[in-house]
């Protein structure tokens, strides 16, 4: 499309250009310099008529007179290597311009001397000199230069970018523009996505952390600052103009996409309680990450591959109580030869890893009963939020917990031994696993079965490793009696404080008990001793991290 003037004559702001070459851009008589050395004038090309106001001042023309710079060159340590390209079209020694001296080395002819091919680009320094980025004959565009206007001597170069430099602003500037409503539409997605995404982690979370809660300029605004840096005549102010446009975009597309994030995460909140017992909140203050894929949420434990539902029910006889449960010889802890678990507020006051025998359904007691605590369900408010060191999602405290309260259940596919074993070999090399072994009872015995926490399970699918964990896990028997299917149940270790993350040590509190831990007894002689497996770097942030776990 052909570039369409205004009626009035445009005046052009070009970079400072030594008096031989404005004598080659001006050809009319309109011409002037003033005392200052500034000239300008209507420069005649193609047949149109531009104003030039070109503020060189006349005593530059002197380091034309002198002999050539010396200097090293090519610097192919640049910064700003990457522009400029080479076409690969042959050039006459008259069209090539002045050669310019520099010591002899690889490439230069006998006199030390290298050939400008072309100017491609042009900038101010910090100081507002003119720069100008300059090909070199025979090499790539990898040795290109910026190099200062005194630096150079090649006037029909110069006066070949200048022409295409007019030209690009003739058509940057009076050719009729798109809306800018329609100009943002069609292009900030590309450029601000890309932008989003190749911003260094840190840089982007601190960004987006922020972005959340700030308000971004409208698009009218945005429209008008376009429209303003298109026409702006200062360089160095187009670029912070576009800068800041950018920024703003930036902003706008990762409110759009919070939106939609937002949006996704309360539809997955109001599964999550509609399922479960209620109480459970969702939050992302850190990325843009949405509701994890191919997880879903159950209340119970599932039987995967080589399990069936009659493989999980062992015999259990039901107490008798005539009155509250726990005064009778005949209750059921007292039947399993273990100690009452839980105190008149319903908390732990044993060591889990006594074991704990709740009332089953089969005992005459009803659904208030105090040695009915896990079965209950959860009664505390939990959060799964994004967590902000790398460690993904986790689990915190909606509200104060007390000590011994019981929190939640481990929940996911009832697997066997060898299917886990199976397993594991594939998550090994993933650096994820949610294998659980149930060996509660005797962590010394090989374990039937395993709970995978992969793909289904609960909100405690979410809680991370800790090396000084707020919370620990006891194996808790009630519609069976059977050491070799446990519930596993989480109760707090500690007071926990509202919107503390909760924890527990994936070793456990001395044992093995999580699937990768091995016995602290690493012998390789020993073959029936298990190999340490690779080990994991721990983010925990305790003090008494120990840096991995396995």
């Amino acid at each position: 499309m052909e570039p369409v003037l205004a009626t009035a004559v445009p005046t052009v702001i070009l970079p400072k250009l030594p008096q031989h070459v404005c004598d080659i851009l001006f050809a009319s008589e309109e011409n002037t310099a003033d005392n200052d050395g500034k000239v300008s004038g209507i420069f005649h090309f193609e047949g149109k008529d531009i104003r030039i106001n070109n503020s060189f001042k006349r005593k530059r023309c002197d380091s034309f007179t002198s002999p050539p710079y010396l200097q090293v060159f090519p610097n192919t340590s640049s910064d700003d290597s990457g522009f400029g390209t080479e076409d690969g079209s042959e050039y006459s020694k008259e069209d090539l311009g002045i050669k310019k001296r520099v010591p002899r080395w690889k490439g230069a002819d006998e006199h030390g001397e290298y050939e400008v091919q072309k100017v491609v680009d042009h900038r101010f320094d910090k100081d507002g000199a003119d720069q100008f980025f300059v090909k070199w004959l025979g090499w790539g565009s990898q040795s290109n230069t910026w190099e200062p206007l005194k630096n150079l001597n090649c006037h029909e170069k110069l006066n070949d970018f200048m022409k295409k430099f007019i030209l690009d602003i003739l058509f940057v500037k009076w050719r009729p523009l798109p809306s800018c409503k329609t100009l943002l539409a069609t292009t900030y997605r590309s450029i601000i996505e890309q932008w989003v995404r190749n911003t260094p982690k840190a840089l982007y979370l601190k960004k987006l952390s922020g972005g959340f809660n700030q308000k971004g300029l409208a698009v009218s605004t945005l429209s008008k600052m376009l429209n303003d840096a298109v026409h702006t005549k200062c360089l160095k102010s187009r670029e912070e103009m576009v800068d800041c446009i950018k920024n703003h975009c930036a902003l706008l597309r990762m409110k759009e996409v919070r939106k939609e994030q937002l949006e996704l995460m309360k539809l997955w909140e109001d599964n999550l309680n509609s399922v479960g017992p209620g109480g459970l909140s969702v939050e992302n203050q850190v990325d843009l990450e949405g509701p994890p894929k191919d997880f879903m949420y159950i209340t119970q434990n599932i039987t995967g591959p080589g399990v069936n539902s009659c493989m999980l029910i062992g015999q259990v006889a039901g107490c008798e109580c005539t009155e509250e449960c726990g005064t009778h010889e005949t209750c059921c802890p007292n039947m399993a030869g273990v100690d009452w678990a839980y105190s008149a507020l319903s908390r732990l006051i044993v060591s889990p890893r006594s074991g704990i025998f709740e009332c089953n359904r089969f005992c005459s007691c009803g659904p208030d009963c105090p040695n009915r605590v896990v079965q209950r369900g959860r009664k505390v408010k939990l959060t799964i939020f994004r967590t902000a060191n790398g460690r993904g999602w986790g689990l915190k405290a909606g509200e104060r917990i007390e000590r011994g309260a019981f929190l939640t259940t481990y929940l996911g596919e009832i697997i066997t031994s060898e299917e886990a074993a199976a397993r594991d070999v594939n998550y090994e090399k993933t650096g994820l696993s949610y294998l659980f072994d149930l060996d509660m009872m005797d962590p010394e015995e090989a374990p039937i079965f395993t709970i995978d926490a992969m793909k289904c399970g609960n909100e405690s699918h979410f809680i991370n490793h800790s090396c000084n964990p707020n919370a620990h896990v006891a194996g808790v028997w009630i519609e069976t009696n059977d050491p070799a299917i446990p519930l596993l149940a989480l109760f707090a270790k500690r007071s926990i404080k509202k919107g503390e993350e909760i924890t527990f040590n994936y070793q456990g509190d001395q044992d093995p008990r999580f699937r990768g831990i091995d016995n602290m007894n690493n012998d390789p002689s020993d073959p029936n001793k298990p190999k340490r497996k690779k080990a994991k770097r721990c983010k925990c942030g305790s003090r008494f991290c120990k840096g991995f776990y396995f």
